[in-house]
């Protein structure tokens, strides 16, 4: 028996990035949230979609908050995102919800700064309606579960093309939001 060439050492970095550029990019939108404790705290949703092998689709969330050390305490954001249930989405997440797949992606990518956590929502069929998905029934789902507000949803790539850094959505310009400002810079130059 011939031997097999031993396997290529496994980069989660690599493969994070390599499941980040099949995605479609539609919305961002900044969110407060509030904590059992009490803490407030401020971030960054990011809204994407992408086909399943399956001819349905999924939405992806991706929340974004700084946890620069004395801001956010990331095992209370965990804590806090851990309400987040498949059975108690699946009541308010529009038809055809099938499955939520959660994945904490500052622990895959050993990003310090940042608390990254994705929700990816599986819908049996495709989303024709996305938008009218996300504002009337993913949104107010969440913040429910999450104690949370988001602000409008910034739509790509009219956002991309109309949003600079002279001209940002007045919610970035709260005192504390620095962070997230230059975070959502890097987001539009990324170019997805």
């Amino acid at each position: 028996m011939k031997d097999l060439p031993p396997s290529p050492e496994f980069d989660p970095r690599k493969a994070y990035h390599a499941l980040k550029s099949r995605e479609g990019m539609l919305a961002f939108t900044g969110f407060e949230l509030t904590t059992a404790s009490g803490d407030t705290t401020e971030g960054i949703l990011k809204v994407s979609a992408q086909k399943t092998p399956y001819r349905g689709d999924a939405l992806i969330l991706t929340f974004i908050i700084d946890a620069d050390p004395g801001r956010t305490d990331k095992d209370q954001l965990t804590r806090h995102f851990d309400r987040v249930s498949e059975p108690g989405l699946a009541k308010g997440v529009g038809a055809g919800f099938e499955r939520l797949n959660m994945t904490c992606l500052d622990c895959i990518g050993g990003i310090q700064r940042w608390f990254v956590k994705e929700l990816k929502l599986f819908y049996r069929v495709p989303i024709d309606q996305k938008k009218t998905l996300l504002e009337k029934d993913v949104l107010p789902q969440l913040a429910e579960t999450l104690n949370c507000r988001f602000q409008p949803l910034e739509w790509w790539p009219q956002a991309r093309q109309a949003v600079t850094d002279e001209s940002a959505p007045a919610w970035l310009e709260r005192p504390g939001w620095k962070p997230i400002k230059s975070l959502l810079g890097w987001l539009r130059s990324t170019g997805e």
